[in-house]
């Protein structure tokens, strides 16, 4: 069951659990209020939940359960941070040390039992010190860290604070070697912490609201087809958006097709009209959806976020039909949808174009800008290469411009040259992390098909390691207007060149 936001303060606590731990609804003030106004009588069965072995779990929702327990702000929670304790193998995040550290002496017992049943750990050792606790037992513990490593047991006595541990400090500062600088200060400092024996200020209460979004939709990379499907159907508008744009990352046919051009035609929201509309570019073939699609974008009284998504899934017929390319520099005209009109603009791989996209270059609307840059891209704009590597410092283009110099960078077309572009262009980044680097070979992976050539990094999917790729058959080039070289009897441009 596909769960929306209104049904949250009526779905049982498992199931709302369950469907955040599957990634079909986003964690954000919604969840969160639809869990905490239940009562901290939850924590037992959230314990359950976080305790089970679930291996079809594709989020990880193990720091947001700690936030919840830890809102309510009760020692009722200790049972789950230890557990939590257990579970990362007692390794404290701040988040969790700070859950103990609230609790204050109701946390002294259970972090002792996990100092001893950890062997020791120096971050359970921390929690405790952190308490500054007045107790023989921590004193003893921690004066023990001082004699194995005396920068750890100065720097955890000094948080504690006790001023019984003044001996032990003394006395290794009496030992510490007169060259070791950095430990004589470290036994030093202590000693003034302890010395100004000032109170210890309680900790301020943790706050979830904070940390967490007002509104967040699912996951909607993590979900297969039939959930993606179930959003479709979604009463939340944005979700059957983003449904839609996910069915289109890949190839749209049968039962997804037919939904979604059902959608485009009848959706009661304006912008999921839109965005079926343009998922359904690579369907123009199909029984009535091009028909469908030039009625929409020619009709005065639907709304101009519509009639864009119409327009960029024509754009391809722009060379053929006028009045598509007539309405991409009508809608160019208007702000409010000239985002969409550049955009239709490097769909319709039309080089004449280009002359409209340097001024945008550097245009105050982001994504205007964003569009433009990927038209460099796909236009092969290469005069304008320099302005591109510019935006590599744009945190709001850098990624388009990174696909863009990718795509149109001058040079001979092959896999050598291909691999020796990745290394320049890593170089020219700065550096490309691991999702930029994927970014940057399936561009170059598209500009290698662009030449009728075989991708090169298609097969390296998550890894980092490159493979060489099987020797490619003599490529073959063909015109946009010619017979596609495959055989499929249509034209190059609405087959492999699209």
């Amino acid at each position: 069951m596909i769960l929306s936001p209104e049904q949250y303060p009526s779905a049982p606590r498992y199931d709302l659990l369950r469907a955040a731990a599957l990634g079909q609804v986003g964690i954000d003030h919604r969840f969160l209020r639809a869990i905490l106004e239940r009562g901290e009588a939850e924590i037992a069965d959230i314990l359950r939940f976080f305790a089970e072995q679930r291996e079809d779990d594709r989020i990880d929702i193990g720091a947001d359960l700690l936030a919840i327990v830890r809102q309510w702000h009760t020692p009722a929670a200790l049972s789950f941070l230890v557990e939590f304790a257990r579970r990362d193998r007692f390794q404290f995040s701040e988040a969790l040390t700070g859950a103990f550290v609230e609790l204050g002496a109701a946390s002294l017992e259970p972090l002792l039992d996990l100092f001893e049943e950890s062997g020791n750990a120096e971050d359970v050792a921390f929690a405790l010190a952190a308490l500054h606790p007045r107790d023989p037992r921590v004193l003893s513990m921690l004066t023990g860290l001082l004699d194995i490593d005396p920068l750890v047991g100065s720097l955890y006595l000094g948080i504690c604070g006790d001023p019984a541990a003044r001996p032990a400090l003394e006395g290794a500062l009496a030992k510490a070697p007169p060259d070791d600088d950095l430990v004589r200060r470290e036994l030093t400092s202590a000693l003034r912490e302890i010395e100004r024996a000032a109170p210890a200020e309680e900790a301020a209460p943790y706050v979830i609201w904070e940390e967490y979004p007002e509104e967040a939709g699912p996951h909607f990379a993590a979900l297969d087809d039939q959930e993606l499907l179930g959003f479709l159907a979604s009463p939340v508008a944005a979700y059957r958006a983003r449904a839609v744009w996910m069915f289109a990352t890949g190839h749209i046919e049968g039962e997804v097709r037919a939904r979604i051009f059902e959608l485009a035609k009848g959706d009661t929201d304006a912008g999921v009209r839109a965005a079926c509309w343009e998922a359904l570019e690579g369907s123009l073939e199909e029984a009535g959806v091009r028909e469908a699609m030039l009625a929409r974008l020619e009709d005065p009284a639907a709304p101009i976020e519509e009639r864009c998504g119409a327009l960029v899934s024509l754009a391809l017929e722009s060379g053929e039909l006028e009045a598509v390319r007539r309405r991409i520099l009508e809608f160019y005209a208007l702000p409010e949808a000239r985002a969409q009109a550049i955009k239709a603009m490097w769909h319709s791989m039309d080089r004449r174009f280009a002359q409209y996209i340097p001024r945008h270059l550097d245009d105050p609307d982001v994504e205007v800008r964003r569009q433009a840059v990927c038209a460099v891209g796909w236009l092969g704009i290469v005069s304008q290469l320099g302005r591109v590597e510019q935006l590599f410092e744009d945190a709001d283009a850098r990624d388009a411009a990174l696909f863009a110099y990718a795509l149109a960078a001058p040079g001979a077309v092959t896999p050598a040259r291909t691999r020796a572009l990745f290394r320049r262009i890593n170089e020219l980044s700065g550096g490309l992390s691991h999702e930029e680097a994927k970014l940057v070979r399936e561009a170059l992976d598209d500009r290698l098909r662009l030449h009728g050539q075989d991708p090169i990094f298609l097969v390296l999917e998550d890894s980092e390691e490159e493979e060489e790729p099987e020797p490619a058959a003599p490529a073959v080039k063909a015109g946009r207007n010619e017979p596609c070289p495959c055989g499929s009897g249509k034209k190059y441009k609405k087959c492999c060149g699209k």
